[in-house]
C-alpha cells in the first residue's frame, strides 16, 4: 500500500472514530424507574425535555406493589437507575435505598409546608416533589348508581338488591393496608402519633373488626386484589370501587361518561380520612458519582418542577400540582370531578415520611394476615405494636 493511500486510510479512520466518539458523547441517556400507575404522567415531561436537550430518557414502569423491594435489592448491588419516582413515604428508607440528599438550591417552586414536610428528613431533602395527592376516592358506575352513597350503612342496606342482579357492591384492594387506613381514621386512630408508632390502640381493634365485618357481610370480596377489583369495576361487574386519584385518568378513558366520582363514604356518620402524600423524583447516590451525569441530572431535576410541566401533567393526567399558586388557581375554578378531588384532598391526612411509618406498614400487613387467620383483633393490635418496636430496636442497633 502506498504512503499516500495509507495516509488517506488513516485519516478516514481517525475521522470516523472522532465522528463516532462525538455522537456517543453527545447523546446521554437517563433511566427512570416509576411506580405510578399513570404512564402519561412522566412521559409528558420526558418528551418535552428530550426535544430541548440532547438526552434520551428511558422510563421503566414497575408494579407499585413490587418497586419497594426492587429498589432495596438493587441498592445492595449498585443496580439502581438515574432516577426513581416513588411515593414520598418511601423516603423514610433513604439509607437502605442508598438515596442522595438533594441540595436546597435545586428547588424552584415555593412549596407548601405539607409538601415540603413530605421530602424533608433528618434536616435534609430527599426527593423533588412532582405531584401531590396519592389519595383514595369513591368511584361508581352511573349505569347502576344515580346518587352515590354517603355512608357505608347505605351500601349495606342495598347489598341484597345489587347481589340479586349479580352486581358486586364494591371493590378495592382489600389486603393492601393503604386501603385500611381510612377505616382506622374513622375510629380516631393513626399509625404514627407525635412521631411514635401507635398500633396497639382501641381504635385499631375497632377498625379491624369493622373492616372484617364488611367482608363477612359480602360487601366486598376479601380475596380480590388491585387488578381484580379494577377489572371488575371496568367490566361493569361492581357498582362501586375505592381507588386512588392515580387511577382517574385510566378509568375515565375506559368508562367515559359512566364514571362517577365521590368522596369516600362515612362510617356510621364518621368521616373517613385517607392518606395523602407526594410522588417524588429521588436520586440514587450512585447516579451523582458519575461526573458526566451530574450536570444532566441537575438539569432534569430542575426542569420537572417548571410550572408549564405541572400544567401539562394536570391537563393530561388530572394529577394535582405541587405549586402553591397553581394549586390555588385550580381549586378556585374546579367543578365536576375536579371539585370532588379537591374536596377529598381537603379531607386527607399526610402520610408520614419517616422510618417509623415504613416499619408500621410492615407490622400492620403481617398482623392483618394473623387476624385473617383467626387471631383476635386485640391480639393482632398488640402483636403489630410488638413487631414494630422490635424492628425499630433492631435497626437502631445496626
Amino acid at each position: 500500500m502506498s504512503d499516500k493511500l495509507l495516509n488517506t486510510f488513516q485519516f478516514s479512520f481517525l475521522f470516523f472514530i472522532l465522528l463516532f466518539s462525538k455522537t456517543v458523547l453527545a447523546t446521554q441517556t437517563l433511566t427512570i424507574w416509576s411506580s405510578h400507575q399513570n404512564r402519561d404522567f412522566l412521559t409528558v415531561m420526558a418528551k418535552v425535555y428530550e426535544k430541548k436537550h440532547d438526552v434520551n430518557i428511558s422510563i421503566v414502569q414497575l408494579d407499585p406493589s413490587e418497586i419497594k423491594a426492587e429498589i432495596l435489592l438493587s441498592a445492595q448491588d449498585g443496580g439502581l437507575p438515574d432516577f426513581i419516582v416513588i411515593p414520598s413515604d418511601f423516603l423514610g428508607l433513604h439509607k437502605m435505598m442508598n438515596l442522595s440528599s438533594i441540595p436546597g438550591d435545586w428547588y424552584k417552586e415555593e412549596l407548601s409546608s405539607r409538601v415540603k414536610a413530605s421530602v424533608e428528613l433528618d434536616g435534609k431533602y430527599w426527593g423533588i416533589p412532582l405531584i401531590q395527592g396519592n389519595f383514595l376516592l369513591l368511584y361508581y358506575n352511573k349505569k347502576y348508581v344515580t346518587q352515590p352513597i354517603t355512608d357505608f350503612k347505605e351500601l349495606i342496606q342495598i347489598k341484597k338488591q345489587l347481589l340479586a342482579k349479580n352486581i358486586i357492591p364494591i371493590g378495592w384492594n382489600y389486603n393492601d393496608m393503604y386501603y385500611f387506613m381510612p377505616f382506622l381514621s374513622v375510629f380516631n386512630g393513626w399509625p404514627i402519633a407525635n412521631g411514635k408508632i401507635t398500633l396497639n390502640t382501641p381504635a385499631m381493634v375497632k377498625a379491624l373488626k369493622y373492616y372484617r365485618s364488611l367482608a363477612d357481610q359480602g360487601i366486598i370480596d376479601r380475596h380480590c386484589d388491585y387488578r381484580c377489583s379494577q377489572r371488575d369495576f371496568v367490566e361493569g361487574k361492581s357498582a362501586y370501587s375505592i381507588n386512588g386519584d392515580w387511577a382517574y385518568h385510566d378509568l375515565k378513558v375506559m368508562l367515559g361518561d359512566d364514571l362517577g366520582v365521590a368522596v369516600l363514604p362515612k362510617v356510621n356518620g364518621n368521616t373517613m380520612h385517607p392518606m395523602a402524600s407526594t410522588f417524588v423524583l429521588a436520586i440514587p447516590s450512585c447516579s451523582l458519582r458519575l461526573k458526566d451525569k451530574q450536570k444532566v441530572i441537575k438539569s432534569f431535576a430542575k426542569f420537572v418542577q417548571k410550572l408549564s410541566n405541572q400544567q401539562a401533567v394536570y391537563e393530561k393526567a388530572h394529577l394535582l400540582p405541587i405549586s402553591m399558586a397553581y394549586y390555588k388557581q385550580l381549586k378556585v375554578r374546579a367543578k365536576g370531578d375536579s371539585l370532588i378531588m379537591f374536596n377529598q384532598m381537603a379531607l386527607t391526612k399526610p402520610m408520614p415520611s419517616m422510618m417509623n411509618m415504613a416499619i408500621s406498614w410492615q407490622a400492620i400487613a403481617i398482623g392483618f394476615q394473623h387476624y385473617k387467620a383467626g387471631a383476635t383483633a386485640e391480639y393482632t393490635a398488640e402483636h403489630m405494636q410488638k413487631m414494630a418496636i422490635k424492628q425499630l430496636q433492631s435497626l437502631d442497633h445496626n
